[in-house]
């Protein structure tokens, strides 16, 4: 049997070549700027948000897999009506 936590990072795997910037107790300018940055491209991703994603009530499933399924395909639902409103608005 494994030590859990250890076996779980031993398969993780490093893409890439950015560092993550060290925890820091103060706010600085720069960190705000990356924040902002950040924020903005994901509002180009998904301009109008997750709301609305996945319709009220309550879902009750039998396996993670058919909750996963479920969130999936309301993604993609959300994600193609924001699409199609923003073809919509293009000339």
């Amino acid at each position: 049997m494994g030590t859990g936590l250890t076996d779980w990072a031993k398969t993780m795997r490093t893409v890439g070549k950015r560092a993550d910037p060290a925890l820091q107790t103060q706010a600085s300018a720069e960190a705000l700027k990356r924040a902002a940055a950040f924020n903005e491209m994901m509002q180009s991703v998904m301009p109008y948000g997750r709301a609305g994603c996945i319709p009220k009530g309550v879902y009750r499933f039998r396996t993670h897999e058919e909750a996963n399924l479920h969130q999936d395909e309301c993604l993609a639902r959300h994600m193609a009506k924001i699409w199609i409103k923003i073809n919509r608005m293009s000339p």
